[in-house]
């Protein structure tokens, strides 16, 4: 039907108002109702609404607006001051999910291609539904949450080198990875270029549009063009958008606009985005053995990033409440471990039931982080008020 999507996202909408207003009830994380809509309305339980190019392209629509939300909240100067820190969080939270994954994964299957695959897959967090519940708990300025976002960059590119190797398994080649690290600088120089040109654009706008008028169209603009930059540079476009929110948030009338993008982004688009990747669920129908390694796998997915983040993050100084809370936001996967799953399955390097038991992980593993990291925050909260 040629207008279905216009009810798709009408449903979608009310829905997901429903359950955020029922997780909300019962103290749960907004971002779990959005996810729990998805799925009821999805191909796995009622049916009603299934995954179209218009519900994808507004849903990552809604994913580059929440980065550039928390790009606008991030501090310039403190991001660069600890971007060693991110770095080192980063990188051991790799090494020890691809370890880790790869291990677990020895109970469903002996191949060590397919092996690799499963420890690959969940190498990659998606920070945009934990940036999601970090605004909700008005943490993300915390030095947990500029932590978390940093991380979350550098995580992204070693995701990108992943999903590489994934997608030219049989005929990788030193060129490939020389052609992409080349891009991904590239794009930073852009990147690092076009931001200091703008800063300075904005703030001549900002004296003659005293009313700030105009600043939310230029803002979502820049942010849009960033994003296209770095999808066709080879990087996410979520990082575009982060990077446009890093330069716009730190003008003075940039952060007064941030009110206005923040109520359209809340009412049409975070409920699209987060709905969508409960439609990625199409049946529940698997053997007990099955689900049993679905279970596991989930908790090795959880269990692996807190090790390796928190490790990270022990090592850069921080203390074991903020290490954890550090470990369980940088748990949460989500596009780039479905785009990896999706390429795997179109080159055969995997068939339908491996694919369906990654989308079940990560939309566990997205149900569950949220939750955890509430009640982490509100387990500190607690004992300060105690003391």
């Amino acid at each position: 039907m040629e207008y279905k999507y216009l009810l798709d996202i009408g449903l979608i909408i009310v829905v997901v108002k429903i359950f955020t207003l029922i997780t909300q009830k019962i103290k749960m994380p907004k971002v779990l109702g959005g996810l729990i809509a998805g799925i009821v309305l999805g191909p796995a339980v009622l049916n009603i609404v299934q995954n179209s190019t218009i519900l994808e392209a507004l849903s990552k629509f809604g994913i580059i607006l929440i980065m550039f939300l928390a790009g606008m909240e991030t501090s310039i100067k403190k991001f660069i001051a600890n971007s060693n820190k991110y770095v080192i969080i980063a990188l051991i939270g790799v090494i020890v999910p691809l370890v880790l994954g790869s291990l677990c994964s020895l109970i469903y299957v002996q191949d060590l291609k397919t092996n690799l695959f499963f420890g690959a897959v969940i190498t990659a967090t998606s920070v945009s539904i934990t940036v999601e519940t970090l605004i909700e708990m008005k943490k993300i300025k915390s030095s947990v949450g500029l932590a978390i976002l940093g991380a979350g960059v550098v995580d992204d590119i070693i995701g990108i080198i992943f999903l590489t190797i994934i997608m030219n398994s049989g005929n990788l080649q030193i060129t490939t990875f020389a052609t992409m690290i080349l891009k991904i600088m590239l794009f930073f120089g852009m990147a690092i270029t076009l931001g200091l040109l703008l800063f300075k654009v904005f703030e001549k706008i900002e004296k003659k549009d005293t009313k700030v008028e105009q600043m939310p169209t230029y803002s979502i603009a820049f942010a849009l063009i960033l994003a296209y930059i770095a999808e066709r540079l080879g990087v996410s476009g979520i990082i575009g958008a982060y990077i446009a929110g890093l330069v716009i948030g730190n003008t003075e009338k940039g952060r007064k606009v941030k009110g206005k993008i923040d109520l359209v982004v809340h009412m049409v688009f975070s409920p699209i985005f987060f709905a969508s990747v409960g439609l990625n669920l199409t049946t529940f129908h698997f053997s007990q053995s099955v689900w049993l390694f679905i279970l596991l796998f989930t908790t090795v997915t959880i269990v692996s990033k807190i090790i390796g983040n928190g490790i990270g993050a022990k090592i850069c100084g921080y203390t074991n409440e903020k290490a954890v809370q550090i470990g369980i936001g940088m748990a949460t996967r989500g596009e780039v471990a479905l785009i990896m799953a999706n390429e795997a399955k179109k080159l055969s390097l995997i068939n339908e039931e491996i694919f369906s038991i990654i989308i079940i992980t990560v939309l566990l593993v997205t149900m569950i982080t949220p939750v955890l990291l509430h009640y982490s925050f509100k387990t500190k909260e607690t004992k300060e008020v105690t003391v």
